[in-house]
C-alpha cells in the first residue's frame, strides 16, 4: 500500500508544480522540459503555442530562446527534426535578432529531408537579421573596412610586379650602362642607395611598389600609366576609407561607448553615476532599471531629464511605467505624447493599444482608433505590455558620435585626418612621384631602351630604323625582314629558339596565373581587365574569408549569406581564369 502510495504523491507534487506555472512563460517552458523528456511530443507542440515571452524582459527573453535552442539541438541530434524544427522556429519569433544562428540548423534540417539547394527565403530573412543586429552589422562593416583597402594595395603591388618584370632589365642596363658598350661600376653603389635606401629609413619592404612604379615610369606605356594614375586616386579614397573605419574602431573602445554599450545591454549604474549622464543615456539607463523590476527608480530617472527633454522613448517608457501601476488616463497621454513625436513606432502602439484595452472604455478605443488606424489591427494582439530595449539606431549615432550625444564635425575631421596620415598611402605616393620627377632629369639615359619584338634583347630607341611596332635587333632584323633565301635555315632555328623560350615564359605566367588570377593578362595589352577583375575578386574573397573568420569567432557560426558570397568569389575566379586561358591560347599556348 505504502508502495502505491508513492507514485501518486510524485505525481500529485509534480502536477502541483506545474499548475502554478502554467499561467506564466517559464511554466510553459517547465512543461516543455517535462513533455520533451517524457517523449509527449502532442503536449510540447501544445506547450511551445502557449508560450507568450511578449509581456518578459530582453534578459528573461534571451534566456528562454537559449533555453528553446538548446532543447531543439537536443531533438537534432536525437533525429527528431520535426521537433527540432518547432523549438527553432519559436525561437524565432520571441527574439528574432538574438535568433538568427537558428537559420543554419533549419537549413540542416532541410538538408535531412532531401532539399539540395539552400532556402533564398531564409537566406534573406537571415540576412536581414544580421543587419539589423549591432553586433552583427558592426562584423560587416568592419570587414568592410579592412578589406577593401586590402583589395586595393594587394593589386597595386601586384601591378607593380608584372610592370616591374616587364621592365626592370631595361631600368638597370640603361642606368649603368647610360648608352654605352661598358658596364660602370661607378654607378652600380647608387643604383644600390637607391633601391635599398627605404629598407633603412623607412624599415619595411612596403614602400617598394611604389619606388619601382617612379624609378621604371619612364618605360611604362600610355595605358600602363593611365592604370597606375587610376589606382592612386583609388588608394588614395581607400585610405580615406580605412581612416573613417579607424574612427568607428576608436569609437567603439573608447570608455564612453562601452558606458553606452553597458547601459544598454542593462547594467544598472548607481545613481552617483547616473547623474552624470546626458538625457538620451538616462532613458537608456531608465530602461535598464525597468526592466531589471525597479520600476521606481526608472520614474525617477525619467523625471530627472526634466520637462524640456522631449522624446518617444521616454514618453512610452513614461506609459509603460504609468500602466504598471495601474494610472492608465496619465499612461494614455503618455503614450499620446510619444506617438505625436513618431506615430509608426510598433512597440508603442501595441502598448498604446494594451492600455486602451485595459481601460475598458470602447468610446474612447474608437475614438483613438480614428486617429491612429494601426491600434484596430492591434486589438486581438495586444495581450501584455511589450518591453524591449530602446533601438538600435541609438547605438550606432552614439558610435558615430564617438559617444556623444551629438556629433562633433571637428573631432571626426582630426581623428580621420590622422588616421589617414598614420596610413602611409600619401608618403609612399610623394615618393614615387618624385622618384619619376627626379630620375628623368638625373638619369636622361634612362627610357632609352626596349626589348626586340621577336627575341627580347635589349636594344637602344635610338639605333631603331624600323617603326616602333617592329622594334627588331640587327639580327631579328637581318633573319625575319630581309627575304633573303640564304638565312632560311638560320631563321628556322631562330623560331625555334624564340618559340621555345616563349613556351617557357607562357607556362610560367599561367602557373602564376593559377595563384593570383589574371595576372598573364599584364603581359597581353589587358592590365585595365586584370585590374577591374582582380579588385573585384579580391574584394568578394577577402569579404568571405574575414566575414566568416569573424562570425565563428564571436557567434560561432557564419551566416549563410557569407557561402554566396564565397560562391561568388569562385565563380569571378572561373571567369578570370577563362579568360586568361584566352589570352594565352591566342598567343599559340
Amino acid at each position: 500500500m505504502a508502495a502505491r502510495k508513492l507514485p501518486i504523491t510524485a505525481g500529485l507534487l509534480l502536477l502541483g508544480w506545474l499548475l502554478p506555472a502554467a499561467a506564466n512563460p517559464w511554466g510553459d517552458l517547465k512543461k516543455i522540459y517535462f513533455h520533451e523528456a517524457s517523449g509527449n511530443r502532442p503536449e510540447v507542440r501544445r506547450s511551445l503555442a502557449r508560450l507568450d515571452a511578449q509581456g518578459l524582459a530582453p534578459g528573461d527573453k534571451a534566456e528562454i530562446v537559449g533555453q528553446l535552442i538548446a532543447l531543439g539541438d537536443r531533438r537534432l541530434q536525437a533525429q527528431d527534426d520535426a521537433l527540432a524544427r518547432d523549438l527553432y522556429l519559436k525561437a524565432l519569433k520571441i527574439s528574432p535578432g538574438e535568433a538568427w544562428p537558428v537559420y543554419n540548423k533549419l537549413e540542416r534540417i532541410g538538408r535531412r529531408q532531401g532539399r539540395i539547394t539552400w532556402s533564398l527565403a531564409n537566406v534573406v530573412r537571415q540576412l536581414g537579421r544580421v543587419l539589423r543586429d549591432f553586433s552583427g552589422a558592426l562584423l560587416l562593416l568592419g570587414g568592410l573596412f579592412n578589406v577593401l583597402p586590402f583589395s586595393g594595395l594587394l593589386l597595386f603591388f601586384l601591378l607593380a610586379a608584372a610592370l616591374a618584370v616587364r621592365t626592370v632589365k631595361l631600368a638597370a642596363h640603361d642606368f649603368i650602362l647610360q648608352g654605352g658598350s661598358r658596364f660602370r661600376i661607378e654607378r652600380l653603389p647608387l643604383l644600390l642607395l637607391l633601391l635599398f635606401w627605404p629598407l633603412l629609413l623607412a624599415g619595411g619592404w612596403a614602400f617598394y611598389p611604389f619606388l619601382f612604379c617612379g624609378l621604371l615610369w619612364g618605360y611604362f606605356s600610355h595605358d600602363e600609366r593611365q592604370i597606375v594614375r587610376r589606382l592612386q586616386l583609388l588608394l588614395l579614397a581607400l585610405a580615406l576609407f580605412h581612416a573613417v573605419g579607424r574612427y568607428l574602431e576608436r569609437s567603439l573602445v573608447s570608455p564612453g561607448f562601452q558606458t553606452v554599450q553597458q547601459v544598454y545591454a542593462g547594467r544598472l549604474f548607481p545613481a552617483s553615476a547616473y547623474g552624470r549622464f546626458d538625457n538620451e543615456l538616462k532613458v537608456m539607463q531608465a530602461y535598464a532599471y525597468r526592466n531589471a523590476g525597479k520600476p521606481d527608480e526608472a520614474m525617477d530617472i525619467l523625471l530627472d531629464t526634466g520637462s524640456a527633454y522631449a522624446t518617444p522613448l521616454k514618453f512610452t517608457l513614461l506609459g509603460d511605467l504609468h500602466v504598471e501601476k495601474g494610472n492608465l488616463p496619465q499612461a494614455i497621454q503618455f503614450y499620446r505624447q510619444s506617438l505625436s513625436l513618431d506615430d509608426r513606432n510598433p512597440v508603442t502602439l501595441a502598448n498604446f493599444t494594451f492600455a486602451l484595452l485595459q481601460n475598458d472604455d470602447p468610446d474612447l478605443f474608437l475614438f483613438y482608433g480614428k486617429n491612429y488606424p494601426q491600434i484596430n489591427r492591434l486589438k486581438d494582439k495586444a495581450a501584455a505590455l511589450q518591453r524591449n530595449r530602446p533601438p538600435q539606431k541609438l547605438l550606432w549615432r552614439r558610435l558615430l558620435n564617438f559617444s556623444w550625444q551629438r556629433f562633433h564635425p571637428w573631432h571626426f575631421l582630426e581623428v580621420v585626418g590622422v588616421e589617414f596620415l598614420r596610413f602611409p598611402i600619401l608618403p609612399a605616393l610623394l615618393l614615387m612621384a618624385a622618384y619619376a620627377f627626379l630620375l628623368r632629369r638625373l638619369a636622361p639615359a634612362l627610357g632609352q631602351s626596349v626589348f626586340c619584338s621577336r627575341c627580347g634583347k635589349i636594344i637602344r630607341k635610338l639605333a631603331i630604323e624600323q617603326v616602333q611596332s617592329h622594334a627588331l635587333c640587327e639580327e631579328c632584323y637581318q633573319l625575319f625582314l630581309i627575304k633573303d633565301p640564304i638565312f632560311l635555315e638560320a631563321k628556322l632555328i631562330k623560331e625555334k629558339e624564340i618559340g621555345r623560350q616563349a613556351h617557357v615564359r607562357q607556362a610560367l605566367l599561367l602557373g602564376a596565373s593559377l595563384i593570383v588570377p589574371g595576372f598573364l593578362l599584364n603581359f597581353r595589352g589587358q592590365i585595365r581587365v586584370f585590374a577591374t577583375l582582380f579588385f573585384l575578386f579580391a574584394s568578394v574573397l577577402g569579404l568571405f574569408w574575414v566575414n566568416a573568420a569573424n562570425f565563428r569567432g564571436v557567434f560561432g557560426t557564419a551566416p549563410m549569406f557569407l557561402n554566396l558570397v564565397g560562391l561568388a568569389a569562385l565563380a569571378l575566379y572561373l571567369v578570370i581564369a577563362a579568360l586568361t586561358l584566352r589570352a594565352g591560347g591566342s598567343d599559340g599556348l
